[in-house]
């Protein structure tokens, strides 16, 4: 969204993953910013445009596109800047722990920036920040507990699991049951003594298999 070149071709592909998303009944599509070494405010830019431009789009078809928190806006304030400036429902947020942690950002931190926008957190767990191969749900250093904390308990969490970009990691088959039950007691966790959730805009509901929800 944020990087350099023609607005029309990245547009094109967009609209594309958009229909997609609608025909299989999808709520979101993922994009990432890819602002490179683009200065802060050319790369904001960019993404406002882009963004602007689509999320009208999205939202008649039934689809929110979410811009994760990854590359040059790591960090949920960098998101921030980016949607709040969009200020549109078709667009909004997917909150990586992992980038917004290797950004120097608490888990209150990037709630607080994204609380607005929020589509969904996505999960994973590492040994290092310089040692990113994935490992199960709980096994590694990344604040998991702060950050489904600071979810509201009608939010979704998505556990990705990077096996095809570290072959290295061990097969998630014999790991989902695991990190299904780790999640499920940190949301358990979090939400003894919290009064119910006032509603808030993006989906909710039960999950299976890598994703759990806080509403039931």
């Amino acid at each position: 969204m944020a990087a350099a070149g023609a607005d029309e071709p990245l547009l094109a592909e967009l609209r594309a993953l958009v229909r997609l998303a609608a025909d299989l009944e999808a709520p979101y599509v993922r994009v990432f910013p890819g602002g490179g070494d683009l200065p802060g405010a050319a790369a904001d830019a960019h993404a406002v445009r882009r963004l602007r431009t689509a999320a009208p789009f999205a939202e008649r078809h039934g689809v929110r596109i979410l811009l994760e928190t990854h590359d040059s806006h790591r960090t949920g304030a960098a998101a921030a800047r980016v949607l709040d400036r969009v200020a549109h429902p078709g667009a909004g947020a997917l909150w990586d722990v992992l980038h917004t942690w290797l950004g120097g950002e608490k888990p209150a931190e990037s709630w607080r920036a994204l609380a607005a926008h929020l589509g969904y957190v996505q999960v994973k767990d590492v040994a290092s920040a310089r040692e990113l191969t994935p490992l199960g749900l709980g096994a590694g250093v990344l604040p998991l507990a702060e950050a489904v904390a600071a979810v509201p308990r009608d939010g979704w969490l998505c556990w990705e699991y990077e096996k095809r970009w570290y072959p290295g990691a061990a097969d998630l088959t014999g790991r989902l049951a695991r990190g299904r039950e780790h999640l499920e007691s940190l949301v358990a966790r979090s939400s003894r003594g919290r009064a119910p959730p006032a509603r808030r805009r993006g989906g909710s509901g039960t999950g299976t298999d890598e994703r759990t929800s806080r509403s039931k």
